[in-house]
């Protein structure tokens, strides 16, 4: 075989990503708790950044306020409802399902995959296991084993990594795989000796894959940093306590939306430092230093101001396409996918995903994560959200004689009365994912 040795020249093209646009894209993805964090550590490590925290309250003002203002808002709110105590002020944190149906718009499906993906993710447990039987699967859909086959590892890409796994040797290995760790030892462990190593039987495990005991504890530990569980993080209730980054107000006929403003941390640049570049001629490294970090604090203050932008405009376009829901309730609430948005935006929807990320808003209907108006239709119903649907199902079962509580097939035939088509299985799911128990645990004997 020849070898040739040469220089050969080529054209690419290439997307590098920057240092300042990927602060720019993660500053965007932040909450405001993590935000604050970022803040607080550049205002450690950078002294030119001074920080004004705006929380002083002129209470003055804030009491003329409650005695002459009337507030649309607290007009329409009922305090008297459970909807609106305190407690409940979160009113929606996307669950496990809604999460990853959310992903798999950016999956390219067709109907029939996206629809036996869909089955799958409805089949799933709170843990994030998929038990059931392939076969059991294909007869109920109709199709072959392979299909099932295929569109399961459509799922198992999808975040939080492990999800969709049939058991947990499955769910590590995708979790390695995922990590980019290959080890023919590890593998080898995880898929046939892990009840070796829950059992502590180190010694065993080394002497059948003859291996150092140093080199099994490294294994342990790399298996410790895996999840076992990868679904249970969407089951639980996220702190209720959350400040808006948006607050959209009703003032006379007109729906205002701005930011919220308080207690939010302002960056400010030290003219200190700024007098030092200035006046100093002589030491080149002082100024290269100072030129460093002033370049650092501008361009922070750059990307959290782009960072409210991009929510505002974000929220304004949600206020447009949910403005049945701003009048009149949850009920009311459209199908919206981000591509919706971003498309009216003209930005990519990677944008629109980062800008509703964990930032919430406060509406004359409670406090709702962004993520909460971006429901997918049902069964491509154009104008009936899934989570809508979800607050018919509530409506319906709060309404009902407790000593004659509806099944899921007379809720099923109530919801048809309202031109909502879904079968008895759906209603059962929507049912037991609102944490409602079904008919006989909840009739009432007295």
């Amino acid at each position: 075989m020849k070898i040739n040795f040469g220089l050969e020249l080529n054209q690419s093209q290439k997307l590098v990503l920057t240092k300042q646009l990927k602060q720019s894209l993660d500053i965007l993805n932040m909450s405001t708790q993590d935000l604050e964090e970022v803040i607080s550590k550049e205002r450690e490590e950078n002294p030119v950044i001074e920080v004004d925290k705006n929380d002083k309250i002129d209470w003055e003002k804030y009491i003329d306020n409650m005695n002459n203002r009337t507030y649309n808002q607290a007009s329409s709110v009922n305090y008297d409802n459970e909807d609106y105590n305190i407690e409940n002020m979160i009113k929606y944190n996307m669950n496990l399902y809604e999460y990853l149906k959310n992903q798999i718009n950016y999956c390219d499906l067709n109907k029939k995959d996206k629809d036996i993906v869909e089955y799958i993710i409805d089949s799933i447990d709170e843990h994030g296991y998929f038990k059931s039987d392939i076969e059991e699967v294909s007869n109920t859909l109709k199709t072959t084993k392979e299909d099932i086959m295929k569109n399961l590892k459509v799922v198992q890409t999808l975040e939080p990594s492990g999800i969709g796994a049939r058991n947990i040797e499955e769910c590590l290995m995708i979790q390695l795989k995922e990590k980019n760790i290959q080890n023919d030892v590890l593998e080898n462990v995880v898929e046939n000796d892990l009840k070796l190593l829950g059992d502590k039987k180190y010694k065993e495990v080394c002497k059948k894959y003859k291996i150092s005991m140093e080199k099994c504890i490294e294994i342990v530990n790399i298996i410790k940093t895996l999840d076992p569980k990868p679904g249970n993080k969407y089951t639980y209730s996220k702190n209720n306590y959350i400040t808006p980054d948006v607050i959209v107000e009703k003032i006379g006929t007109e729906y205002e939306v701005y930011l919220n403003e308080k207690n939010t941390t302002h960056i400010k640049i030290n003219k200190f430092y700024e007098e030092i570049l200035k006046n100093s001629q002589d030491d080149e490294n002082a100024k290269q230093y100072i030129k460093e970090k002033l370049n650092s604090a501008f361009n922070l203050v750059k990307n959290i101001e782009s960072r409210k932008n991009t929510i505002l405009r974000i929220s304004k376009e949600i206020l447009k396409h949910q403005y049945e829901f701003f009048e009149n309730g949850n009920k009311y609430l459209k199908q919206l996918i981000l591509k919706d948005i971003a498309n009216d935006l003209e930005i990519h929807e990677s944008t629109v995903s980062r800008g509703v990320n964990g930032k919430y808003m406060l509406t004359p209907h409670g406090m709702f994560e962004l993520k909460y108006f971006f429901s997918s239709g049902l069964n491509q119903q154009e104008d009936i959200a899934s989570t809508s649907i979800k607050n018919i199902i509530k409506e319906i079962i709060n309404s009902e004689d407790k000593k004659k509580p509806y099944s899921d097939s007379k809720i099923c035939t109530l919801l048809q009365g309202k031109d909502i088509n879904i079968s008895r299985r759906t209603v059962a799911k929507y049912r037991e994912e609102l944490g409602i128990r079904s008919s006989s645990k909840r009739k009432e004997f007295c």
